[in-house]
C-alpha cells in the first residue's frame, strides 16, 4: 500500500532541472509513492479550444492531432517511432476526434473524455521519462481503481465512501502514476473534477488511504505574500489554513485547485508545497487545520484579472422579488459560475467569469427582467483582495486596506467585506492593478 501521495506539475516536464531533482528524489526515496500529474497546460488547451471549431467545422482533428505533436516535440523526453503506448492513446483521441468532426457536436460527456486525454497523455510521457531514468513506474488509470465521482460532468465530486471501498481492493506497485482531474461516474463514463482538478484527486486517495499528509511538488505558483511578478520581493508564506489555502486557491494567487482541503478536513491531514531543485525538495508552505490567526492577520495580498460585473440597474430591482433568482437559475442551467453578489436598492451587482461574459449577455437578452433599465457589464477590471484570518477582530484592516488605495487616487469600481473572516476585496480598473497591488502590500508588510 503506498505511503506517499504526491502531486506533480504536468507543466513541469518542459523543465529539465526540475525533472532531474524529481528523479534524483524518487531513487532516493524508501516509500511507496503514488504520483498524480496534471496535464500539460499547451496540450489540455488545445483540446478545450478545438472543440468549438471542430464543431463550427473551422478545424480537422488531424490539425489537432498535429498541434499535440509539436508540444511533444520540444519536450526533454526521447520518443522512438515504436513507442506504440503513446501512439494507441493519440489514435484514441483522433477517434473521438473525428467522431465530432463528423457529426458535428458533442455532449458534455464527450467533452470530458476528450479532454481527459491530456492527462493522460501527459501521464505516460512522465512513465516514459522515468523508464529512462531507470525508475519503473505503474501507469494506473482512475478507470481501473474506480475513483468514484458525480455525474456532473465537467465539475464532479469524488464520492469518498464508494472510492474507500473500491480502492481497497486495488494492487499497487513501488511508483504509481495517475492522471489527474478525472473520476468514473456510476454509469463508468469519465467524468472531470474540474478544469486542473489534480490537486482534489491527489487530495481524496490521501483521505481514502489514510497516508500522513499530501505532497505538492513544483506547484506552478507558490504561496507568498503576493504575486512575485508585481513584488519582487514577495515573501515565501510558511503557514496556511484549509480555508486560507482554499480562499487564495480562487485568485491568479495560486495554480492548487480550490478544492483540494476537501477530503482532509475531517481528518486533519496536512498539505505540504515542496520546491525541488539540486535533487532535494524544499519545504515552502504548510497548510492544516490549525486556525490561528497570525499577528499581522493579513497573509497575502490576492488577485484575479478572470472576472466581469454583470450590473443590472433599476429604481425597482431592490425592491422586486425574483431578479436574482431567475438570472441565477438560468446561469446555473448554462453551467455559468457567479463568484459573488452584492445589492443595492438600485443595482444587482453580478461578479462572473472574464470567459463567461458573451454567453451571459446572451441569457440576459432572452429573460424578462422587470424593473431592470439598463443592464452593464464591466470586464476591463481586476479584484484585489487581502487574505487571512481576523478580517472581522481586527476593525482596522479594512481602513488601512482603503486608506491604501485613496490615498494612491486609486478609484475603487466596487469593494465587499464583512461576509468572511477571511477576506476584504476591492475591484479596480484593470489599468490600476499593478500600482494597488504594490501599495497595498506596501501598507501591511513594509509599513
Amino acid at each position: 500500500m503506498p505511503n506517499c501521495v504526491v502531486r506533480f506539475g504536468g507543466n513541469n516536464l518542459k523543465k529539465t532541472q526540475v525533472l532531474e531533482s524529481f528523479v534524483e528524489i524518487l531513487k532516493s526515496s524508501t516509500k511507496n509513492q503514488i504520483i498524480v500529474v496534471s496535464s500539460i497546460s499547451e496540450i489540455q488547451d488545445i483540446l478545450t479550444k478545438s472543440l468549438q471549431l471542430l464543431k463550427l467545422e473551422n478545424l480537422k482533428s488531424q490539425n489537432i492531432i498535429l498541434q499535440i505533436a509539436r508540444v511533444i516535440e520540444k519536450l526533454p523526453i526521447h520518443l522512438s517511432d515504436e513507442e506504440h503506448f503513446i501512439k494507441n492513446e493519440i489514435e484514441q483521441l483522433e477517434t473521438f476526434l473525428k467522431g465530432i468532426e463528423y457529426t458535428g457536436d458533442y455532449s458534455l460527456a464527450l467533452q470530458d473524455v476528450v479532454i481527459s486525454f491530456s492527462e493522460k497523455i501527459t501521464a505516460l510521457l512522465l512513465q516514459k521519462y522515468l523508464a529512462q531514468n531507470e525508475l519503473e513506474a505503474k501507469l494506473s488509470l482512475p478507470e481501473e481503481f474506480k475513483l468514484c465521482v458525480t455525474e456532473e460532468y465537467g465539475n464532479a465530486s469524488v464520492c469518498l465512501k464508494e472510492f474507500a471501498e473500491a480502492i481497497s481492493k486495488f494492487e499497487w506497485d513501488s511508483i504509481n502514476i495517475i492522471p489527474g482531474s478525472y473520476g468514473i461516474t456510476e454509469n463508468n463514463k469519465i467524468a472531470r473534477l474540474g478544469k486542473r482538478a489534480s490537486d482534489y484527486t491527489a487530495s481524496s486517495l490521501v483521505s481514502v488511504l489514510n497516508t500522513e499528509s499530501l505532497e505538492l511538488w513544483q506547484i506552478g505558483k507558490d504561496y507568498r505574500t503576493a504575486d512575485n511578478k508585481f513584488i519582487k520581493d514577495a515573501l515565501h508564506i510558511e503557514s496556511l489554513t484549509y480555508e486560507e489555502a482554499s480562499e487564495l486557491s480562487y485568485f491568479n494567487q495560486s495554480s492548487v485547485h480550490p478544492r483540494v482541503v476537501e477530503p482532509l478536513i475531517d481528518k486533519h491531514i496536512p498539505i505540504k508545497v515542496y520546491d525541488l531543485m539540486n535533487g532535494e525538495k524544499k519545504l515552502r508552505t504548510t497548510i492544516n487545520s490549525k486556525s490561528v490567526v497570525a499577528q499581522e492577520v493579513v497573509k497575502s495580498v490576492a488577485h484575479s484579472d478572470d472576472i466581469a460585473i454583470l450590473r443590472l440597474n433599476g429604481a425597482g430591482v431592490g425592491f422586486k422579488p425574483g431578479i436574482l433568482a431567475n438570472v441565477t437559475t438560468a446561469f446555473s442551467k448554462h453551467q455559468i459560475n457567479i463568484r459573488s453578489v452584492i445589492t443595492a436598492q438600485t443595482s444587482i451587482n453580478i461578479i462572473i467569469d472574464k470567459a463567461s461574459v458573451n454567453e451571459a449577455q446572451k441569457i440576459i437578452d432572452q429573460i424578462e427582467l422587470s424593473s431592470v433599465s439598463n443592464i452593464l457589464i464591466e470586464d476591463k477590471i481586476s479584484l484585489i483582495a487581502i487574505v487571512g484570518h481576523g478580517m472581522q477582530v481586527n476593525h482596522g484592516i479594512s481602513a488601512k486596506l482603503f486608506t491604501a488605495v485613496a490615498k494612491n487616487k486609486i478609484n475603487v469600481v466596487l469593494s465587499g467585506s464583512g461576509a468572511s473572516d477571511l477576506v476584504s476585496y476591492l475591484i479596480v480598473d484593470e489599468k490600476d492593478k499593478t500600482k494597488a497591488i504594490q501599495e497595498i502590500h506596501k501598507t501591511f508588510f513594509n509599513p
